[in-house]
């Protein structure tokens, strides 16, 4: 008999932590659950954690990927391998309440697709304080939708255009998602490495609505290790500057977002996403041009996303016929004063 729920939690590296996830996940007052821990090829302890654990819980099924599949990609493993109608994303370093799977399939609706809940934080004391500070002032749904809890489609819309780039959703581990959306909406965007889950959130929400349940079901760690740290400290051109592209490509050309575009162009001060795609991928372009590295991101990125170069392309164009059509005309100036003797101001 299939459960209600698959609770998903992709691993790798993350033995520090892992227990405390387990337990808060084996503790649900909800029961009808399975425990599906993909494990991406790690070398710690991991995977002996995860067995010890099924060992004691038949709820627990632990699988190991052959080859390491990258973050996004054992994500998209674990839809694979999910059973049940709703898939409850856990990550290794994170903790949900015992209460957190009743009181969201309690929020749903028969026709709910994505629910949401508020959240809390452990971030390690040495983090530096400026992370304090971002984890402390984030925007959230509460804050955009204080006391609403069914968010339409046409309200998240125009939620995404007055935070572009911002997850005002959270992380994985604060969602849960039918698993037919899967079916229709895809997967995960394997070339996202940080806006994988802002990107995901939007393309389901923006044509079915989203749930919120205001009560902190779900806690998120902030530590040296994590993904989003690493990323920021080791990847900085692809992480600021082709995830927001990749994004705003989607915005801009992919049917998905056909409802964002919509409202887009019915504001009072319309908003254009192929203009500022074109404008983006240009600056982008020059940004790749400064180190080996970034520019190395840029060409596997335009080769996965062939628009994003032409845009680049066709702006440097136009770029250079302005910049030409500027000097022409302050040459003509400079000769027209110079014989009208009239002095040059320079």
């Amino acid at each position: 008999m299939q459960p209600l729920v698959s609770i998903c939690i992709p691993t790798y590296n993350g033995a520090q932590y892992l227990r405390e996830c387990l337990d808060s996940v084996i503790a649900q007052t909800f029961t009808d659950f399975e425990v599906l821990l993909v494990d991406d090829q790690s070398s710690d302890e991991t995977l002996n954690i995860a067995q010890e654990y099924a060992a004691k819980d038949y709820r627990i099924c632990v699988k190991q990927n052959e080859q390491n599949l990258g973050l996004v990609g054992n994500w998209n493993r674990c839809i694979e391998l999910a059973q049940g109608e709703w898939i409850k994303f856990v990550f290794q370093d994170d903790l949900i309440a015992p209460e957190c799977l009743e009181k969201m399939l309690a929020a749903s609706k028969p026709d709910s697709s994505i629910i949401s809940c508020r959240r809390n934080f452990i971030i390690e004391e040495v983090m530096p304080e400026e992370v304090h500070q971002y984890y402390k002032n984030l925007v959230t749904l509460e804050t955009l939708f204080p006391e609403s809890t069914e968010i339409s489609a046409t309200d998240y819309c125009k939620a995404v255009l007055n935070q572009i780039k911002y997850n005002f959703v959270g992380e994985p581990t604060v969602i849960m998602l039918r698993r037919d959306v899967f079916h229709r909406f895809g997967n995960f965007n394997p070339h996202l490495v940080q806006l994988c889950d802002l990107e995901f959130w939007a393309r389901v929400a923006v044509s079915t609505g989203i749930i919120y349940v205001p009560e902190t079901l779900a806690t998120f760690r902030v530590h040296s290790n994590a993904t989003t740290v690493k990323n920021h400290s080791g990847r900085l051109y692809r992480t600021t500057v082709l995830d927001p592209l990749v994004l705003l490509h989607d915005f801009a050309l992919h049917p998905t977002y056909a409802p964002l575009r919509i409202i887009a162009a019915s504001q009072s001060k319309p908003l254009d996403f192929l203009a500022m795609l074109k404008n983006q991928s240009y600056w982008a372009w020059k940004d790749s041009k400064k180190d080996f590295y970034s520019l190395a991101e840029w060409e596997k990125m335009t080769s996965l996303y062939p628009a994003i170069l032409e845009l680049a392309k066709l702006n440097s164009i136009q770029y250079l016929i302005y910049n030409l059509r500027e000097k022409i005309v302050n040459v003509l100036k400079h000769k027209i004063k110079k014989l009208l003797n009239i002095p040059i101001i320079t």
